[in-house]
């Protein structure tokens, strides 16, 4: 019963895939004399046009005493413009039918709106000002770090099992600034001077370091007006921006240690170093992560949760820019130790790198993963967000209708390379998770 079920989802996910594979996101692109890239991309599907900018700036580009500015500038960037009050930067969009929102990474800063068509101009009009003069003043950077600092002891600080990424991060990497996180030291945002976040602020959020992603039902010819119109008048941004080219030496010995938290179950948490996003060897990793968890048929679940041995099992691939973490963690079921759960975690991990998988296996995990990026490009936002990525990450926007193709160049034996080159016992840091009631 299990194989027909698990064929039948390969058919029908095979179908699905095929769909979205043979429609093409035909798109246009091009640069203003400011360096902004801009990529358009038409759908007369739906009534709405998303309006996108992401600048290449995360956690990885700041200063290591004064982390969290990435995510900071997240937050402020709302605060409005000369031209926009402070607070109704979100009253337009609303008020004109839209929704927005943003996100940080260690990469890159992501900023978007969804509008009904027949406000393409506001939305322009509303991204050209923060970008030309984003409202950066004492109130509104007081403001803000009392909004970050808040946000990190909600989300993290007092959240059970909050920090497993910050914890895990800092252990893995000696020397790249991945080892830091996007929120931040509160300590560093504290500290931060009105003219270091200034600063920032001129540095980073420059159309040269921005590329504008337009995604929906417009006029072409007004659209291009409109951008030159807002954008084209915003100066080059001028001052040296770092760009981070430090390759974290190999980790040759497995770290271990405990943290004490606020917390009634004891929990496992692993990292093991992965390829950056685009390689090979990333493609290949995706697969047997999606092996290893991802559904009712994955080995973690079948060998651990559905076994009873743990409340809850995880593996979780991040990608990113430069070469990064997979993230694998375990909460151990009552009357089950850490232990013996790791040891289960470990024996699934290494089995990767001594056998192959199964045809039907992979199989499986092959069609759930480009049923998934195919089901990405169905959306305005997903179109968008993956357009700005290519530019952004390999300044190749094209790249956007090849990543189906990548991972259908995955064989087996690249998920049994993979699992030999990089989970290895010797490579991984393990955090054992304990209530704070067990701190001496």
């Amino acid at each position: 019963m299990k194989s027909k079920f698990m064929l039948l989802f390969v058919f029908f996910a095979s179908i699905l895939t095929a769909n979205g594979q043979s429609e093409k996101i035909k798109f246009v692109e091009y640069d203003l004399p400011n360096g902004l890239h801009v990529i358009l991309h038409q759908d007369d599907r739906t009534p709405n046009v998303m309006v996108s900018l992401m600048y290449h700036v995360g956690a990885k580009n700041e200063n290591p005493s004064r982390t969290g500015f990435a995510h900071f500038f997240e937050h402020l960037m709302f605060e409005g413009s000369e031209n926009i009050d402070r607070g109704e930067y979100f009253k337009l969009v609303q008020a004109a039918g839209g929704s927005l929102n943003a996100n940080t990474s260690q990469d890159r800063t992501f900023y978007f709106e969804t509008m009904p068509s027949n406000q393409l101009e506001l939305a322009l009009w509303m991204e050209s000002e923060r970008m030309l003069h984003a409202k950066i003043d004492e109130i509104g950077v007081e403001t803000q770090k009392g909004v970050v600092i808040e946000e990190r002891k909600q989300s993290y600080d007092n959240q059970p099992y909050g920090t497993f990424i910050e914890e895990l991060g800092k252990r893995a990497f000696t020397q790249h600034p991945y080892r830091w996180q996007t929120i931040g030291d509160p300590e560093h945002i504290r500290a931060a001077t009105f003219d270091d976040i200034k600063n920032f602020y001129d540095t980073y959020y420059v159309p040269n370091n921005c590329v504008l992603v337009i995604a929906g039902d417009y006029d072409e010819k007004q659209t291009r007006e409109w951008i030159d119109t807002y954008f084209g008048s915003i100066p080059k941004g001028t001052l040296p921006m770092h760009r981070p080219n430090v390759v974290e030496p190999q980790q040759t010995k497995e770290i271990r240690d405990i943290v004490y938290d606020n917390i009634q179950l004891p929990a496992i948490f692993m990292a093991y170093h992965v390829p950056a996003m685009g390689t090979k060897d990333f493609f290949a990793m995706e697969i047997l992560n999606q092996i290893l968890y991802g559904g009712a048929s994955s080995r973690f679940k079948t060998n651990l949760d559905d076994k009873g041995m743990t409340i809850q099992s995880l593996a979780m691939a991040m990608g990113s820019e430069d070469p990064g973490l997979l993230y694998v963690l375990a909460i151990p079921n009552m009357g089950k130790s850490l232990e013996e759960v790791e040891a289960i975690l470990t024996a699934e991990i290494e089995k990767m790198s001594k056998e192959l998988v199964s045809e039907e296996e992979f199989q499986m995990a092959m069609a759930a993963k480009e049923y998934s990026v195919a089901a990405q490009l169905q959306s305005l936002s997903g179109k968008a967000e993956a357009l700005a990525n290519c530019y952004t990450y390999f300044k190749d926007a094209s790249l956007v209708n090849k990543e189906l193709e990548q991972y259908e160049a995955v064989t087996r034996e690249d998920v049994m390379a993979v699992a030999k080159k990089y989970l290895q016992t010797n490579s991984r840091v393990v955090l054992h998770y304990l209530p704070m009631a067990e701190k001496e």
